[in-house]
């Protein structure tokens, strides 16, 4: 390759150089850290511009790489354009300037949705669900039609997840010192969610500071200690002393809920009620454990305390029932009766003769009240049929009581019962449905990319990105996971709906499912890394580097990474800072990817920095540029160049922003400067 200077530098307009630097600089004092060329790095285009304005600007700057911005959902407005703002010859003229201009586009979809899940107040809802998957459906067919290809990027966010929980001390599989929390008290006070499979909505938000009651159960050994040890028909094995028996002996299958219910609760004679213990989660997680041994399930603890809660409400409305039922056949035979002996009196009432009806009179029946009770109020004369018609009616009306009151609380009990066998944690029932929506979503990539073959350069796969640290999604592994169970599913669908073979379906999912990370959204984490005792704050960033490090190479291994983000900040808050500028181990990220073969960064600018981001970028990493001139030195960095012409007389050698010349300037040779 030519270069046309004797110092052998290169800068971002020289996008005929490739990759990787062909000639890095072996500076005395100095030590490059990578041979990443300009086209490696690239940067975003202002998400509150119009796309053809700002892929301009990006092009004067230099950017070799060019993500557009669809910051809308739904309906654009001026503020936030969806992708539906853009029509097919805005969407050309997108695709002709990136061509003549020799960059790539990529496409970021929304910002205003996040998750594929359905994730919503009540639950996961596949309306929402829908409403997501459309909106990244949208910016597929914007960059089939706008861009080069490559990355569609969309958030993860899939629903919450207690960070301590997950990735709490000891709880890393990679990094075995690295802990995390939320905050101070989340490891005792930690909230789970818990789902009903059948209709996705939460049924319990549970604490792990809340206490629990339930009845204490007599086992085995209390109520039939003869036949411990000896092999019970049901079981098939012989009865442990702390196996559940119903009043017979028999055993109790723990894992059938309907059988629960045959449990016997101890007595107490002395104050004449019921045994109840109090469960906190500390018993809970010992009583899951042992139920998992001796079942051979995998129940989490929050399900085991869902279990306890739902037991309880079923016991209530069996109680009701059976409350209001004891009497409920002795009552309905006397009604039956009743109903012989009217028509039998109604009978003989209307043939009787009218000076014989008086045969018929009595007293009203006695009440439980007690001026009926004592005489003081007398009783009334009434004929036997009026009796028999009251009583009647009164006893209809509490058999109505107990149809109405009985069969609610049975229905409720039955519905509690059910509900038992279908209750799921978020992350069981949240990561099926995002992976059916990411597969989805590679499907519709796929067919995409095929229709718009001749125009793209590279393929278009749907590429998720890490977000927030109390999402699921946010933490590498969780995004290995992700990726993976999407890949699954989209390749079952290819196999199924297109006859692809088993081979070639997963190669596709491969090419059309894959994941964004950016190390700015990752460095997020560094505000809940827990610090060891005695440790100090640079040990403890130093110790976050390397964690961050560790799953960036895991993640690289995996095989999952397809697109990469670039920006820093000081692990609060996601603010784009120029790379360099804050406490995020770049140089260290960007090293590991360059080693596994990655050159495409896309550097995204914050509020402030949109002019100096990508650039300055260069200047961290320690990528050279070449420069006919710079005053008293002879070998010029990106950062000298950069920050260096302001004070000279002589112009600058590269200018943006708000200090790059107009659309009307022109170089003496009337080339436009793109």
């Amino acid at each position: 390759m030519a270069v046309f200077n004797s110092n052998g530098y290169y800068h971002a307009l020289d996008q005929f150089q490739g990759d990787e630097l062909q000639a890095p600089l072996d500076i005395e004092g100095e030590e490059w850290t990578t041979k990443l060329g300009p086209k490696a790095i690239g940067t975003s285009a202002n998400p509150f511009q119009h796309q053809i304005q700002a892929l301009t600007a990006r092009i004067r700057e230099g950017a070799s790489r060019v993500e557009l911005n669809l910051p809308g959902a739904g309906k654009s407005n001026a503020q936030a354009p969806s992708a539906e703002a853009y029509g097919s010859r805005e969407r050309q003229e997108l695709r002709e300037m990136a061509r003549a201009a020799g960059i790539k586009t990529s496409t970021h979809a929304t910002f205003q949705r996040q998750g594929l899940s359905g994730l919503s107040e009540r639950g996961f809802n596949d309306e929402i669900r829908y409403q997501n998957i459309k909106e990244v459906k949208k910016a597929i067919q914007f960059a089939a039609q706008a861009t080069t290809g490559g990355a569609v990027v969309f958030h993860t966010g899939e629903w919450q997840r207690p960070i301590s929980e997950t990735w709490g001390k000891g709880k890393d599989p990679l990094v075995k010192d690295a802990a995390f929390k939320a905050y101070d008290e989340e490891a005792d006070r930690a909230v789970f969610y818990m789902v009903d499979k059948r209709t996705g909505n939460f049924v319990s938000a549970i604490s792990k500071d809340k206490e629990l009651f339930r009845p204490v159960y007599l086992k085995a050994k209390d109520l039939a200690p003869e036949k411990v040890g000896k092999v019970d028909p049901l079981k098939g094995k012989p009865l442990e002393p702390d196996d559940y028996v119903d009043i017979n002996g028999r055993w109790i299958d723990e894992t059938k809920p309907e059988r629960l219910f045959e449990r016997v609760p101890k007595w107490n004679k002395e104050h004449t009620n019921f045994e109840v213990e109090p469960v906190d989660w500390k018993k809970i997680e010992e009583e899951t454990k042992r139920f998992n041994e001796r079942n051979k399930t995998n129940l989490t603890p929050e399900e085991m305390f869902v279990r306890i809660e739902v037991e309880n409400q079923i016991l209530q409305f069996k109680g009701s029932s059976l409350f209001y039922a004891q009497r409920y056949e002795e009552e309905k035979y006397t009604a039956d009766k009743l109903r012989e002996a009217l028509a039998f009196y109604k009978k003989i009432d209307k043939n009787l003769p009218k000076e014989e009806k008086w045969k018929l009179m009595t007293q009203r029946l006695p009440s439980t009240n007690l001026a009926y009770r004592e005489g003081i109020i007398p009783g009334e004369p009434e004929t036997i049929v009026q009796a028999i018609e009251r009583e009647l009616k009164e006893m209809s009306d509490r058999l109505r009581h107990v149809h109405e009151a009985s069969s609610a609380a049975d229905a409720n009990a039955a519905e509690r019962q059910r509900m038992l066998d279908n209750i799921v944690t978020a992350k069981a029932y949240g990561l099926q449905k995002s992976a059916q929506s990411i597969a989805e979503l590679g499907l519709y990539a796929y067919d995409y990319t095929k229709k718009h073959e001749k125009q793209l350069e590279d393929p278009i796969y749907i590429a998720p990105e890490n977000w927030q640290a109390n999402q699921y999604g946010g933490h590498p592994a969780e995004m290995i996971e992700l990726i993976k169970k999407s890949r699954e599913a989209m390749a079952q669908r290819l196999k199924e709906q297109r006859g692809k073979s088993e081979q070639e379906a997963k190669r596709l999912a491969k090419q059309h499912i894959k994941s964004t990370i950016d190390i700015g959204h990752l460095n997020l984490w560094r505000q809940h890394f827990e610090r060891k005792k005695g440790e100090t704050e640079e040990q403890r960033d130093k110790r976050f580097n390397k964690w961050a490090v560790a799953w960036t190479k895991k993640m690289i291994d995996e095989g999952i990474i397809g697109h990469i983000h670039v920006a820093d900040n000081f692990g609060w808050d996601d603010e784009h800072l120029t790379p360099g500028e804050g406490n995020a181990p770049i140089r260290e990220f960007i090293a590991e990817m360059e080693k596994a073969g990655y050159k495409d960064f896309i550097v995204e600018p914050g509020s402030f920095n949109s002019d100096r981001s990508m650039l300055d970028t260069m200047k961290h990493i320690g990528s050279p540029i070449y420069s006919t001139f710079v005053p008293n030195m002879w070998n010029p960095r990106m950062g000298d160049v950069r920050w260096a012409h302001f004070g000279y007389t002589a112009p600058s050698n590269y200018i943006v922003g708000a200090y790059s010349p107009s659309n009307e300037w022109r170089l003496w040779s009337e080339v436009p400067l793109e």
